[in-house]
């Protein structure tokens, strides 16, 4: 097969490739056999059954909490229902414009779910008699479509959610990053914005990647991770793609966009080549750092190494990592409609690792995963001094 146009229109998305590759080479990431998260595996991990999820235990008829007991709990100290908004005819002129803004960037996200293209019969598969060149294939395509990283796996059947079958063999992560000054207003109606900006992107990449596959004869589907049908578990199947590690949040934690980023998972039959895991030092940067439970307004995320903090019905056993307490993070979502319609990431916006790609950067996180602990801890405490790190809630009437 003559894939010389493909490759002339695809070029800039293989330059993308290489540089980003190049990029993890210089800063000293290290592809490994197997997940970093393993360390924190201590016992038998089975699948997660998605009512314990924290957002799907506030809904109406869960058998986990039939009363709703954490839906009225944060009602009572909120003073609200967790799911309504409030009508704009209740908010003042700027804060019009923020939540007008929110809802307009999560419509898509939240409206728009499309079925795949029917699969193009078994005959006409295109066979391209090569995983290596199949996966270049789609990383590029997922980056035409607007993807800013790509990584592929197996699927582990671990991370998909009890109740849900999915046959697929191989799961394609994709990866966008949030704008990072609108992040950096959280909480605020602009941050949820940000993050709703996102994953309304990341629908439309999914979807047309999905549809791509499809036409070339393979059965492809984009898997739901948010609402009352989520499918599968995004950061274990991250971390095991080689996007990042796990990090202090419980978000996956890239070399490139530290945890100021969203994914989402394409899963196919279609025969690629996979990434290995990774490894740049993040549970050693974690440990020293703590910039994401020093700054979070709730008090939402442990101290101190993994293992160790409240865990709740939401928190998968046999796992000794840093677990939330979603509670308290839910609480500071719903605690002022006024200003903002969820957190939209304060834990996001304080994390050193979210910085540009560029030298000055790039030797900061070369540092990062090559010194010592006492230069770790350096480096944090000039990012909090730089970068004015404030868990103050800012009144932005």
């Amino acid at each position: 097969m003559d894939l010389t146009l493909i490759n002339r229109a695809f070029a800039p998305f293989e330059a993308m490739l290489r540089a980003q590759e190049l990029f993890r080479r210089r800063i000293g990431v290290k592809e490994i056999d197997r997940p970093t998260y393993e360390r924190y595996i201590t016992g038998t991990v089975e699948k997660f059954d998605r009512r314990k999820n924290s957002m799907m235990l506030l809904y109406p008829g869960n058998p986990f909490d039939p009363d709703l007991e954490m839906h009225g709990r944060i009602k009572r100290r909120t003073g609200r229902d967790f799911y309504s908004l409030l009508a704009y005819s209740e908010l003042e002129s700027v804060d019009r414009i923020g939540q007008s803004l929110t809802r307009a960037a999560f419509r898509t996200c939240r409206e728009y779910h499309p079925p795949t293209l029917p699969v193009t019969p078994w005959e006409d598969r295109v066979d391209l008699n090569d995983d290596a060149v199949a996966s270049r294939l789609i990383k590029k395509a997922a980056l035409f479509f607007g993807a800013e990283m790509v990584r592929i796996t197996r699927l582990d059947q671990r991370w998909v959610y009890r109740d849900i079958t999915i046959p697929h063999e191989y799961a394609i992560v994709v990866v966008v990053s949030h704008v990072p000054s609108f992040i950096g207003t959280a909480p605020s109606h602009y941050s949820s914005a940000g993050v709703a900006e996102t994953y309304s992107r990341l629908k439309f990449i999914t979807t047309q990647l999905a549809d791509f596959i499809s036409g070339l004869g393979f059965d492809a589907t984009y898997r739901e991770t948010l609402g009352s049908n989520p499918e599968l578990l995004a950061v274990p199947i991250a971390i095991d793609a080689g996007v990042g590690e796990f990090a202090r949040t419980g978000h996956c934690l890239s070399p490139e966009f530290g945890v100021n980023m969203r994914i989402k998972v394409v899963t196919t039959d279609m025969r690629l080549q996979v990434d290995k895991p990774i490894s740049f030092g993040v549970h050693d940067f974690c440990m020293v750092c703590e910039n994401c439970a020093k700054f979070c307004p709730g008090n939402a995320i442990p101290y101190g190494p993994p293992g160790e903090g409240i865990v709740g019905i939401y928190n998968s056993p046999g796992i000794a990592k840093w677990n939330l307490n979603a509670e308290r993070c839910l609480t500071i979502w719903n605690s002022d409609k006024r200003k903002w319609t969820s957190c939209g990431g304060k834990c996001l916006s304080v994390c050193p690792w979210n910085k540009a790609i560029n030298r000055r950067h790039n030797l900061i996180r070369w540092l990062a995963v090559h010194g010592p602990g006492p230069l770790k801890k350096l480096l944090v405490r000039g990012d909090r001094v730089f970068y004015g790190r404030s868990r103050k809630i800012e009144n932005r009437g």
